[in-house]
């Protein structure tokens, strides 16, 4: 009677750890979206235009592309903002 209680408690014991990993950031890093120089780069252009601007990590040229936060921003062509691979070009 008891034994599919001790199964689930079992489960659920070695479950959680794995759920606290899930929503941590190993590296540290949260992602914030684009940086306020990659959306000043796109002022005033339109989606899919050629865009460069100077950044933490050097120059970076690109187009600019709407991100999940809906700004538009500078984003280098081999920067996988989503996680797949690059935008195909039309």
């Amino acid at each position: 009677m008891f034994k599919p209680m001790y199964i689930a408690a079992a489960i659920a014991w070695l479950l959680v750890p794995t759920l606290g990993a899930a929503q941590s950031n190993p590296t540290g890093d949260e992602h914030h979206g684009p940086s306020p120089e990659s959306i000043a780069a796109c002022k005033d252009k339109s989606e899919g235009d050629v865009c460069e601007f100077d950044g933490a990590h050097g120059h970076v040229s690109g187009t600019c592309r709407k991100g999940r936060s809906g700004d538009l921003s500078c984003w280098h062509p081999h920067h996988h903002h989503d996680g797949g691979a690059p935008p195909s070009e039309p």
